[in-house]
């Protein structure tokens, strides 16, 4: 049963490099945006929103895996650690990063509070991922 639980909450963190992974190939559109140009730039760009919108879907169930395994492994829904309270938060903040992109075509504000939200995102991934890391010893 120990096995089992394992893998089960070893389900989260799995899914979460490949997340973050997925997370900073799509921060390099930053970079590849300004090389591009013409129906290139523009299919693209059209790329890069839905491939926002998957991460932003694939974050969401990562989530609900983490509470999913904390649930099944009797550790209780409440998290017990930074990490465990900060995930939610970032999802919160990812899904504003994914409106605002939506929204970037029409509003060059927008634009930009999405790219400036993009780089803090970036740093606080790396955050949560350190947090988690140390957790993974607390747990296992």
């Amino acid at each position: 049963m120990a096995a089992v639980n394992t893998v089960i909450l070893l389900l989260h963190p799995i899914t979460a490099v490949s997340i973050l992974g997925w997370m900073w190939w799509q921060y390099g559109w930053k970079k590849k945006s300004r090389d591009l140009s013409g129906e290139s730039r523009q299919d693209e760009l059209e790329r890069h929103e839905k491939v926002g919108e998957r991460i932003l879907q694939a974050a969401i169930l990562s989530v609900l895996i983490a509470f999913a395994a904390r649930w099944y492994t009797g550790l209780g829904l409440v998290p017990g650690s930074l990490h465990g309270f900060t995930g939610p938060i970032g999802i919160i903040l990812l899904w504003i990063t994914a409106r605002w992109g939506r929204n970037s075509r029409r509003d060059k504000l927008q634009k930009t509070k999405h790219g400036r939200a993009a780089d803090l995102l970036i740093a606080l991934m790396f955050f949560h991922s350190f947090l988690g890391f140390l957790y993974l010893f607390e747990v296992l």
